[in-house]
């Protein structure tokens, strides 16, 4: 009977250990928050956003330079949603230093009331128009700071959120744009379209206000280092061939590596190996695991779209022979191809389009032969 755990972390953030190479974004974004700068940071879904910034925090723990502290702001709707998301953010830090002068400052801060640890706001009608409590939980990070002596860096994780929040960004823009002294501030978001927009859009107030970076897939190298270490600690291997062709199949999809690899771990016992004919069945136990998500993925789709997910799927461009053969006109292309781009389904690589999500792809293969 199998009593050893998988060493790949499939669901939820991964432990801010197991962040896979990454090592010059980590260096590049901890120079910005020393420097006072405002960064965006952007990735798909899934991508190891969220690791990256809690290994950023942990790399800094214990610092006499910077503090982190991370809010997350998914599914917020009104200002008070955002001011409740940042109080919560400070009044929940582990035990330390930031924690301590967090606990000093949060009860004298006007709009939100702490109790056993907890944030409120009182709602005010009508409460997503009144701005008191966000404007004022927004002047923590500074005070902490100053009694900290000690820059702060506030991660706003899951940015998009507000973009449909009326005034968020303006607000949020009014009150930071003091802090650049003491407080430095990291944007980082999954629904890059939006997230870009909040900050090239010549008419929203953060147009043009940070530095961008984009989270891409694992490095080949790395993520194969790191597989091949975590297998040897749990008493198995892979062959050569079995790790060029994981790595092709995953394409240096994180979430999507560590899925195939866990499944792949499975497929063997303690000292045995996985081999090709292994890591087919890990990658079928794959797409098995995903069977629901992307059954509704493709039922949410029109006809087009399916279609242009269909040719990327294959690597084919969305005019010429193999559109034609699925009967997709140049203009019903385009237009599927723009909505699938923005919901984060197809990206473009080297002039054409390719998913995002490897295993979608490979689903797709599977669904319909080449055209």
């Amino acid at each position: 009977m199998r009593t050893q755990a998988s060493p790949f972390i499939v669901t939820g953030p991964a432990p801010a250990q197991e962040v896979v190479g990454r090592h010059d974004v980590l260096a590049a974004l901890a120079d910005r928050a020393a420097r006072g700068r405002f960064v965006l940071l952007t990735a798909p879904r899934r991508y190891g956003k969220t690791t990256l910034v809690r290994r950023l925090a942990a790399d800094t723990e214990g610092s006499r330079e910077l503090a982190v502290v991370i809010v997350d702001l998914l599914g917020v709707q009104t200002l008070d949603d955002v001011a409740v998301r940042m109080g919560h953010a400070w009044s929940r830090l582990p035990a330390g230093a930031l924690a301590k002068a967090a606990a000093k400052v949060l009860p004298f801060v006007s709009g939100l009331d702490v109790a056993g640890g907890v944030v409120n706001v009182a709602l005010r009608p009508p409460a997503a128009s009144d701005a008191r409590a966000l404007e004022a939980v927004l002047d923590v990070p500074r005070a902490v700071a100053e009694r900290l002596d000690r820059r702060v860096l506030v991660v706003l994780d899951e940015f998009q959120a507000i973009a449909e929040v009326e005034r968020a960004d303006a607000i949020i823009r009014s009150q930071i744009q003091h802090h650049a002294e003491s407080v430095s501030y990291l944007f980082a978001g999954s629904d890059q379209s939006v997230t870009e927009m909040l900050f090239a859009d010549r008419s929203r107030p953060l147009y043009g206000q940070a530095e961008r970076f984009h989270l891409g897939p694992f490095d080949p190298d790395a993520l194969a280092a790191y597989v091949e270490a975590r297998l040897a600690d749990s008493g198995r291997s892979i062959t050569p061939a079995a790790l060029r062709r994981y790595l092709e199949l995953t394409g240096g999809h994180p979430q999507r590596a560590m899925l195939v690899a866990d499944a792949a771990w499975a497929t063997v016992d303690d000292g045995d190996t996985i081999d090709l004919a292994e890591l087919a069945g890990a990658v079928e136990e794959a797409l098995e695991r995903c069977r629901e998500e992307f059954s509704s993925t493709v039922g949410f789709l029109t006809d087009a779209q399916a279609r242009v997910a269909r040719l990327a799927a294959w690597g084919e461009p969305l005019t010429g022979a193999a559109a034609g053969r699925l009967r997709l006109s140049s203009g019903s292309a385009r237009a599927a191809a723009a909505t699938l781009l923005e919901r984060g389904i197809l990206a473009r690589v080297e002039r054409r389009h390719a998913h995002v999500d490897p295993l979608l792809a490979e689903w797709f293969r599977r669904i319909g032969p080449r055209p």
